[in-house]
């Protein structure tokens, strides 16, 4: 071999496994974002059917801008105040319909049969099993920790900051969005706001491949979904001339990542169907039971 080719092929090798290095990284790194979400948006879903948050969401509406993030024994004794005044007893009879299904909560978790009323102490021994349940789910982490945690990883330089090169395809694609100061880097705080908006979005998701699940009048008679079954609401809001689909400008408006379009746009064609966006979704849940199942082993 000429020394000149020996000489250029040592530094040309270098160069090669540098950029192997830093491709694997930067997949890795996807991987970690991707399933990081996916994870933070399942325990979204959990903690939205808990008792807790069914009950902030129905006093809220009966009672807006009088409800407190209840945590200890004594603010949960403010929700009681709320449903029966200055009495002792809280009837069902007198409670609306939201309410009458928290009542009901009541009496299926303390079994206390057909009453027609409960008590104050009663009301007390719910919200200590309450606190029980929100300190145990408690232990799942929380979706800023989560974002967090993922902006570490990304951070490559440590210096608290993304750097374009730093930003997985998502983030690029919803620079303009995520980037609010617009100077070309991605604080934690804007990284936050990305992270949380891709979780809410993976939780619409799973929600409504869920609904269409459970829910069999969602399909006709083939068995095939039924349209608009297992779709979530923001599918008909994009829709805005409603011919069944979301196209590429129509999903550009709403400022949503044009990554996650082309997740789910399965044909490439810059249209998302009904049929699309419901196949994505079940293929979504497959490869999440496939990382379980291989999380278990």
């Amino acid at each position: 071999m000429p020394h000149t080719a020996y000489l250029f092929s040592i530094p040309l090798v270098c160069l090669l496994a540098y950029c192997a290095a830093n491709c694997n990284a930067a997949e890795d790194q996807e991987q970690f974002e991707e399933k990081t979400v996916a994870r933070c948006a399942e325990r979204v879903l959990k903690n939205a059917k808990n008792d807790r948050t069914v009950w902030l969401k129905e006093l809220e509406s009966a009672f807006p801008g009088k409800v407190m993030n209840a945590n200890t024994e004594e603010e949960y004794a403010t929700w009681f105040v709320l449903l029966i005044g200055k009495g002792e007893q809280w009837h069902r009879d007198s409670a609306s319909p939201g309410l009458a299904d928290l009542f009901d909560r009541v009496v299926q978790r303390l079994e206390l049969g057909p009453v027609p009323s409960i008590t104050r102490e009663e009301f007390t021994r719910y919200a200590k099993r309450l606190m029980k349940d929100t300190a145990q789910a408690g232990t799942g982490g929380d979706p800023v920790e989560d974002a967090d945690k993922v902006f570490r990883v990304l951070d490559r330089n440590g210096n608290g900051e993304l750097e374009p090169e730093e930003l997985t395809s998502g983030l690029k694609d919803e620079k303009d969005h995520a980037d609010a100061d617009g100077n070309g880097r991605i604080t934690k705080e804007e990284y936050r706001g990305y992270f949380q908006r891709k979780v809410t979005f993976k939780a619409d998701q799973l929600s409504a491949a869920a609904k269409a699940n459970e829910n069999p009048q969602a399909r006709g008679p083939e068995g095939k979904p039924k349209p608009g079954a297992g779709l979530p609401e923001w599918f008909a809001t994009l829709d805005t001339d409603k011919d069944g689909q979301i196209a590429l400008f129509e999903w550009r408006k709403d400022s949503r990542p044009i990554a996650l379009f082309n997740e789910m746009d399965l044909n490439g064609d810059g249209l998302l169907t009904r049929d699309e966006y419901l196949r994505y979704v079940r293929m979504t849940e497959n490869k999440l039971k496939q990382e379980r199942r291989e999380v278990k082993e």
